[in-house]
C-alpha cells in the first residue's frame, strides 16, 4: 500500500473511532483528577486530538502530490483534487485548534473532505492497477476482475458505508441515555466570590437515535427510545433553542442567588417570550421565536400565568386575537387565530412554546466556562443557583458534602421539573456524591434509576439549603 493511502486510512479510521467515542462519551464520566477536574473538562483537552484526522489527510494528499509531481495529462485533475483535500483539511484543523465552538462549521468543512479522500483512494488504486496490468501483459487477463476497478478501495468504501449507516443514519426515534456531572463551582465564578465546594449539576444526552444505539442499549443501562414527533424542529433550530435556554437559566440562577445573598433585586416579569413555533400552527408566519408578547386584545400579560389565564377565560378556539409584541426593539401587532389544543378540545392555543421574560438584576459579574459536552438547557438552574450562593456565603453552604442535584430554578426560588431524571440519577450514582436533590414530584422516577442513591426531594432551593445545614460533615 502506498504511503498516501496509509495516511488516508489512518484518518478515516480515527474519524470512525471519534464517532463511536462521541456516542459513548459518558462511559468514563466518574473519572476525576486530584485537583477536582472532571471528565467533562478533560473532554475539552482530548478534543484537540481530533485534529489528527484532517492533518493525516493533508499529509497523505501532499505526499501523493509530491510523488506524482512530474506527471501530466489526466493526473493534473488528481493533483487538483488533492489540493482541495489539503485546503479543506487545513481549514478543518484551524477550526479544531482555534475555533472548536464552531462545531457545525467544523463538521461541514471536515465532512466535505471525506468524499475527496475516498475518490483519491479509489482512483489512484485504479490507475495503479491499470499500469501494473499493462506492464505485465498489455491489458490484463480477460474474464477476471477488471484491471481498472479498485478492489481494496471498493472494500474500504463498502465497510465505511455500513459504518456510516450504523453510526449516523436517522431512525425516526429519539434516544435518551446517561450523561455526566459538572461541578457548577468550576463552571461559574462570581466576582469576589470564594472558591466554593462541590455542587454538581448533571447532564443527560437526548438526540436523534441511530441504529448503533440499539446495540448500545442491549449492553448498557437506561437507554430509552421515543418516536420523534412529526413537528420536531430541525436539529440546528433545536441546538439554538437549547443554547438560549442555558443562557436564560444562567441569568435566572444568578439573579435568584444574589437576591438570596442580599445582593440585588432578583427578577421581575416583563412579558412572555416565544421560544418556538409549532410547525403548521396558527402562529406560524405571524409570530417568531424571540418575540416578547406584551398584550392580548389590549390586555396586558406579564407572565405565562397571565397569558394562559386570559386565553382560557376570554378566548375560544377559532377566535382571532390581536397580539401586541416586541420584535428586535420594535412594537408590532399581529392577528393570530387560536385553535383547539390537541389534548383538550375547549382549550385555545396558538401553537407556540413560551416562557416568562424576566428582567434580571445581577450586580456582580460572573465568568462562565464553556465545555464542549455542555451544550445547554435549563435543568442545571437549581444547582447553579446553589453554587453561586455557596460562593457568596462566607464559609460556604455545602458543609463538606459532595452535592449533586437537578431541576430548573424559577423566579421565586422553586425547583422545577426536568427530563431524563432516571438517567440523571444513574449518572450521579456512579460518582462519590453524598446526596442527590431532585424536584419533589419526580422522586419516585429518580429512585427507579438508582435505588441505592441518597435522593432528597425538594420544592424550593431553601429546602436544599436547610438540608445541608442539618447534615454537616
Amino acid at each position: 500500500m502506498r504511503k498516501p493511502a496509509v495516511y488516508y486510512l489512518f484518518g478515516l479510521t480515527a474519524a470512525f473511532a471519534c464517532l463511536i467515542a462521541s456516542e459513548l462519551i459518558w462511559l468514563p464520566a466518574p473519572l476525576k483528577t486530584g485537583s477536582g477536574m472532571q471528565w467533562i473538562e478533560m473532554i475539552d483537552w482530548l478534543f484537540y486530538f481530533v485534529a489528527c484526522i484532517p492533518v493525516s489527510w493533508a499529509v497523505g494528499a501532499l505526499l501523493a502530490i509530491w510523488e506524482q509531481r512530474s506527471e501530466k495529462g489526466m493526473i493534473l485533475a488528481m493533483q487538483l483534487l488533492r489540493a482541495a483535500i489539503v485546503i479543506l483539511s487545513a481549514i478543518g484543523t484551524f477550526y479544531i485548534v482555534f475555533l472548536p465552538e464552531e462545531l457545525f462549521r467544523l463538521l461541514l468543512v471536515t465532512g466535505a473532505a471525506v468524499p475527496l479522500v475516498y475518490a483519491d483512494l479509489m482512483i489512484s488504486e485504479g490507475i495503479e492497477r491499470r499500469r501494473s496490468a499493462n506492464r505485465m501483459n498489455g491489458y490484463g487477463s480477460r474474464g477476471k476482475w477488471p484491471v481498472w476497478l479498485p478492489k481494496r478501495g471498493g472494500a474500504i468504501l463498502g465497510v465505511s458505508l455500513i459504518l456510516l449507516l450504523a453510526l449516523l443514519c436517522p431512525t425516526g426515534y429519539q434516544v435518551t441515555y446517561p450523561g455526566m456531572t459538572l461541578n457548577m463551582n468550576r463552571y461559574a465564578h462570581v466576582d469576589g466570590g470564594q472558591h466554593g465546594g462541590t455542587v454538581n449539576g448533571v447532564l443527560v444526552f437526548d438526540r436523534p437515535a441511530v441504529p448503533a444505539d440499539w446495540l448500545y442499549a442491549s449492553i448498557l443501562p437506561l437507554y430509552s427510545f421515543q418516536k420523534t414527533p412529526e413537528n420536531e424542529p430541525p436539529l440546528t433550530e433545536t441546538y439554538a433553542q437549547v443554547v438560549m435556554m442555558k443562557t436564560d437559566a444562567n441569568s435566572v440562577a444568578a439573579a435568584v442567588a444574589m437576591k438570596m445573598a442580599g445582593i440585588g433585586e432578583g427578577l421581575t416579569a416583563d412579558g412572555v417570550r416565544v421560544v418556538a413555533i409549532v410547525k403548521d400552527s396558527p402562529a406560524e408566519g405571524h409570530l417568531m421565536a424571540g418575540d416578547i408578547i406584551d398584550k392580548l386584545n389590549g390586555q396586558a400579560v406579564r407572565t405565562i400565568s397571565d397569558m394562559t389565564g386570559y386565553m382560557e377565560q376570554s378566548v375560544k378556539p377559532g377566535d382571532s386575537v390581536e397580539v401586541t409584541l416586541r420584535r428586535a426593539g420594535e412594537v408590532k401587532r399581529e392577528e393570530v387565530a387560536a385553535k383547539a389544543s390537541a389534548d383538550q378540545a375547549e382549550r385555545p392555543v396558538f401553537g407556540i412554546s413560551v416562557q416568562t421574560e424576566l428582567l434580571v438584576d445581577i450586580p456582580r459579574g460572573i465568568d462562565y466556562k464553556r465545555f464542549m459536552a455542555h451544550i445547554g438547557g435549563p435543568s442545571h438552574g437549581a444547582m447553579l443557583t446553589l453554587a453561586i450562593l455557596d460562593q457568596l456565603t462566607p464559609g460556604g453552604i455545602t458543609f463538606g458534602n459532595q452535592v449533586a442535584g437537578t431541576g430548573t430554578i424559577e423566579a421565586d426560588g422553586s425547583v422545577g421539573l426536568i427530563g431524563g431524571i432516571k438517567q440523571k440519577a444513574y449518572a450521579v450514582s456512579r460518582t462519590d456524591a453524598d446526596v442527590f436533590f431532585v424536584p419533589k414530584a419526580q422522586e419516585a422516577e429518580a429512585r427507579s434509576g438508582a435505588a441505592e442513591l441518597n435522593i432528597v426531594p425538594v420544592e424550593k432551593l431553601d429546602d436544599v439549603v436547610d438540608w445541608l445545614k442539618q447534615h454537616k460533615k
